[in-house]
């Protein structure tokens, strides 16, 4: 083959040697290929140690964006997630923009700062915030009573702000000059402007100029056993053909409650000189006529700012502070991990470098796209030989941002295998904050606080769901990584047990039960992917 023909020749990683691929899924096209969602740059070969050395370096880097920042600073007022852009994008419906977030709202928390609208639970599929959006075989959840539902208009005063520490904030208002007139439309208590200067190191704030409001659902167990009995398909369809995603698993937001205002601010710093920093926001006329007045940083020393208001509808339509269900699913248990490791061929046997069967010929009909449906977000292992010999190579994936909903999550389904839904609240993490603390407590501190609130459910079709909650069965915090010493039964709900006598009781036939019920839904997924 000549050098030409090896450059047009269809192969993956031209040129590329002194590697080892394994358990990897790859597809090549002889035409143009698609558009590049993202893309991996990878060091080059030099010593394998300082891949391990680089990696260590990432991971411990303990340095934040703004956006970062903003939300750990803010967790800490237990007010839920905040959003660093509370405005709908632009590209969604307009009957979603006019409103914004609302209750029911299934999405994904952005590495922008944003909520990402898939679709709503509460509303029918024909809705015009709905259509087009829903999964296959979509209810809707019914049965939720508005009277259940609190709320407050004026949960945010005009000119008020909500910072990480206050005790660290000071504000003032700017005074009119000749140079500056009254806008209308402007609260009295912002006048010509707001100033904030802080004394801390690190903070952020919220300002709302105008106010704003807050609206929760009550009836947070018909949410539970809703989300429990709909997660899979959710994840199926939003990383399925249509909406075709790539989120990772427990990225799933369902919304039930939120604060909201007509314009806003926010602004966050990090590493700044004790009494260095100073905000200042101002009213602006609207550039509509007739529109409501806008609001901007015309001061921002030594921190990150960002505003914004609704001047299409000129409606409470910004989220500042989501409140909802965090969801995580347990994938089938006789998936693999998918995932992709680079050996260095150095350190390879010889019968490693020849051709072998499939480790797993019973996956035969699952394609390279139907398991990404069950990605989960990590990185791949580095046992082996020679530790430092073998270089991880973690594909990235989208909406990789923090909630503490997370960790939680990931410990209920590491510990508690007959759970097959992971739901927490973010009230449920916000209980356990203390008021000293300047932020949030590491995953493993929250885990240990909530803890033991932790009980299981079942929905209406016998899924079991792990929530948080006062209960007067609290399951047991495992102790052994071996299933048969688990004192499972107490965690087991006791419609599960009582399908079986008492004394052929064991935990393997409840496992038999869930492979089963996991046999069945990839049989759904394959179905899915072939209409």
């Amino acid at each position: 083959m000549t050098e030409n023909e090896n450059i047009a020749a269809p192969q993956l990683f031209n040129r590329a040697s002194d590697f080892n691929i394994n358990g990897g899924v790859f597809n090549s096209y002889v035409s143009s290929p698609g558009p590049a969602v993202q893309s991996v740059s990878l060091p080059a070969a030099q010593n394998p140690a300082a891949h391990t050395a680089a990696r260590h370096m990432q991971e411990d880097s303990e340095e934040f964006n703004e956006i970062e920042v903003y939300v750990r600073l803010l967790l800490r007022r237990r007010r839920g997630y905040p959003l660093w852009i509370p405005k709908p994008g632009e590209w969604l419906p307009s009957a979603y923009r006019q409103e914004g977030v609302r209750i029911g709202d299934v999405g994904i928390l952005t590495e922008f700062g944003g909520f990402d609208y898939l679709f709503n639970v509460c509303l029918p599929a024909d809705h015009p915030v709905n259509a087009g959006r829903v999964p296959q075989q979509f209810r809707q959840l019914r049965g939720i009573d508005i009277n259940n539902t609190t709320w407050s208009t004026q949960e945010y005063k005009p000119g008020s702000y909500i910072a990480s520490n206050p005790s660290h904030f000071s504000k003032t208002r700017i005074p009119y000059d000749d140079k500056c007139t009254s806008i209308p439309g402007v609260p009295e208590e912002v006048g010509a402007g707001i100033s904030l200067s802080s004394s801390a190191t690190k903070g952020a704030v919220l300002i709302v100029p105008e106010g704003g409001k807050r609206t929760d659902h009550q009836q947070y167990s018909k949410f539970y056993k809703y989300a429990a009995e709909c997660a899979r398909s959710w994840y199926t369809h939003v990383n399925g053909p249509l909406m075709a995603r790539g989120v990772h698993n427990g990225a799933l937001y369902l919304v039930t409650g939120c604060d909201k205002a007509r314009a806003w601010g926010v602004a966050s710093f990090i590493d700044a000189h004790p009494g260095s920093v100073s905000l200042d926001i101002v009213p602006r006329k609207s550039v509509r006529e007739g529109g409501l007045p806008e609001y901007e940083f015309s001061r921002c020393n030594y921190a990150s700012s960002s505003s914004d208001s609704d001047n299409v509808f000129g409606n409470q339509s910004g989220c500042m502070f989501l409140r909802g269900l965090k969801i995580a699913v347990r994938f089938p248990r006789f998936l693999p991990k998918i995932g992709t490791q680079v050996s260095y061929i150095s350190d390879l046997e010889a019968e490693n470098l020849l051709p072998g069967k499939s480790r797993a010929p019973f996956l035969s009909f699952l394609t390279g796209k139907q398991l990404d449906y069950f990605r989960v977000p990590g990185r791949g292992s580095n046992s082996g030989k020679h530790e430092h010999s073998k270089m991880d190579v973690t594909f990235p994936e989208r909406y990789q941002v923090y909630h503490p909903s997370d960790a939680i999550n990931r410990w209920i389904l590491s510990n508690y295998p007959e759970v097959e839904v992971a739901i927490t609240h973010d009230d449920d993490w916000a209980t356990v904050i203390l008021d000293d603390e300047e932020q949030i407590p590491d995953d493993d501190e929250l885990v240990n606080r909530i803890s033991n609130l932790l009980t299981l459910d079942n929905s209406d079709s016998g899924h079991i769901y792990a929530r948080f909650g006062k209960h007067t069965t609290i399951p047991s915090r495992p102790t052994s990584t071996d299933d048969e010493e688990k004192p499972w039964k107490e965690r087991v709900p006791v419609e599960v047990l009582s399908r079986i006598s008492e004394g052929e009781v064991r935990r393997q036939d409840i496992i038999h039960e869930l492979i089963a019920k996991e046999t069945a839904y990839l049989a759904d997924l394959v179905s899915l992917e072939q209409s």
